[in-house]
This record gives structure tokens, C-alpha cells and sequence, in this order.
């Protein structure tokens, strides 16, 4: 597509001394003329303007020579277009209204005309490491925790997850297993969707199961655990939907049932995790 502007006919800048008037013109690769258009403003005090409608006017043609060419059999002959000239502004302020970036929140109809697209929803997978704090009496635990986040509509995130962790510390080896459910805000940084740090604030509910081995001077023992409490992640996108997410956690513990052969846990809990996550397709 070829543009050219310069100062519009007589019969228009007799009107305004700084009227402009463009030309463009759309060929196709044998050089046929595909469309031709004139546009002018007399008021125009630059070509930006006159630029973005025949950028408008240029799309609306190719979208309806892509629509011919789909349903092309092979007898149509490839017409040259020529339209009419439009000498006024107002002729062509339509054409300047056209929104050539729309709006990525917005659904567009489908092939039948009355359908409209759903928004897409994330999924994302992943597992992260964990130190934790809190649940027994003395010592702490660590381990690995798989996860799955499911974007809702308007940022919402449910995020469920699992726990499997041994004891860093004590004689008696103790292992947990549980899972933790949080619902999350998630707060997009000033940058391209998908590109850069997001942060989820969360608040959730966990419960799971603490066993103890036996020794030779005690049986083994499970009790339950089960807690509530605030959750932040930081979650930095990498490449191809892989990020690193950075995540810490307090609470409460409610069920407080000591182990045999130790004391009640605290009654706060709090722990630190890292690990990676992938957003599926």
C-alpha cells in the first residue's frame, strides 16, 4: 500500500488554509490496483490523523479481500476497486474512530454472528520445596509440596496443595502429610500480561496427619493438625509459561494434640517455600 499527502483540491482549501488531502492506494502483488481511496480534513494541523484512517480504511479492506479469497472456488476474477473520492472530514470521521487495537477484556462474535467468545482461564502446575516451623514442638520440617492454581474470573485464583515432610531435627523421626487450600488475589505488575512478577494474596485453610516412628522406649504415634492463615507468592515469569515463585505463609493451629513423648506444638505456625510452576496452554 502506497500513501501520499499533500495540500488538499482548491475546491477544499479555499475553506481552510491548512487543509491536507492523502491518497492510498492498495495493489496486489501483480500490481493491480485492489482499492483507492481520498481523504482530507480541513482542519488538520498534521498527518497523524489522516494517517490512522487510511491505516483503518487499509484493514477493512484486506479483512474483506481475505473473506473473498476463503470463499474463492477458483472462478472469480480479482477486481480492481476504485472508490469515489470523500473531500470532507466529516465524510470520513467514522473511518478515524476505528479502533485498530481492541480491547483484549472484550469478546468478539463467532462464525454464526450471535456467538461470543469465553475469556480464556490460566491453569497453572508446579511444586515447591518447604521449610515449616510451628507444627511440632520442637524442630521443624521440611519437604515437597505440589500444587495446582486455577485462575478464576476477575483475578481470583484457587490454588490446592499437598505436603509430604519429614523432621529436621530430634531423635524420633516424624513424617506429615496433608494439603492446604487457598483462595487468591492476584495483582499484575505494570508490564505486559505474562511477562515480569505477578503477587497472590492468599488466605486458606490446611489440615493433614503428624507420625512419629517408634523406638525402643515408645510406641508410634499420629495425631492431626489443621490451621488457617495468610499466604503471599511471588510468582516471576521465566519463558515459555515457566516461572519461578518465591512463597511465604503464617497461621494458627487450631487442633494443637501432642505426639507421644512431646509437648503441644505452638500455637502459630510459619513457613517459606520456593519452587517452579508451568502455565499450560
Amino acid at each position: 500500500m502506497t500513501m501520499t499527502v499533500a495540500p488538499a483540491p482548491a475546491s477544499v482549501s479555499a475553506r481552510s488554509s491548512s487543509s491536507k488531502s492523502a491518497e492510498a492506494v492498495i495493489v496486489d502483488d501483480a500490481g493491480t490496483i485492489v482499492a483507492q481511496r481520498t481523504l482530507s480534513d480541513r482542519n488538520l494541523r498534521s498527518c497523524l490523523p489522516l494517517a490512522r484512517a487510511v491505516g483503518a480504511w487499509a484493514m477493512l479492506v484486506l479483512d474483506a479481500e481475505m473473506v473473498r479469497a476463503k470463499d474463492d472456488d477458483g472462478t472469480l476474477t480479482t477486481p480492481a476497486i476504485a472508490e469515489d473520492p470523500a473531500t470532507d472530514a466529516e465524510a470520513n470521521a467514522s473511518l478515524r474512530l476505528v479502533h485498530t487495537h481492541p480491547d483484549p477484556d472484550s469478546t468478539s462474535p463467532g462464525e454464526d454472528g450471535d456467538r461470543q467468545s469465553s475469556p480464556k482461564r490460566a491453569l497453572e502446575i508446579g511444586a515447591m520445596v518447604y521449610v515449616r516451623d510451628g507444627l511440632l514442638a520442637t524442630g521443624g520440617m521440611a519437604g515437597v509440596s505440589p500444587f495446582v492454581a486455577i485462575e478464576l474470573a476477575n483475578a481470583w485464583v484457587i490454588r490446592p496443595s499437598a505436603a509430604f515432610g519429614r523432621s529436621t531435627a530430634g531423635e524420633v523421626a516424624m513424617s506429615q502429610v496433608g494439603g492446604r487450600a487457598d483462595v487468591c488475589r492476584r495483582i499484575p505488575g505494570n508490564y505486559t500480561e505474562r511477562r515480569g512478577i505477578e503477587a497472590d494474596l492468599c488466605a486458606g485453610f490446611e489440615a493433614g496427619v503428624l507420625t512419629s516412628q517408634a523406638t525402643e522406649t515408645q510406641r508410634a504415634d499420629s495425631v492431626a493438625r489443621a490451621g488457617f492463615g495468610p499466604a503471599a507468592t511471588l510468582r516471576g515469569e521465566l519463558a515459555a509459561g515457566v516461572a519461578l515463585e518465591v512463597r511465604g505463609l503464617i497461621g494458627a493451629n487450631f487442633i494443637q494434640t501432642a505426639l507421644v513423648g512431646q509437648g503441644a506444638p505452638p500455637l502459630v505456625f510459619a513457613a517459606a517455600e520456593l519452587g517452579v510452576s508451568m502455565r499450560l496452554p
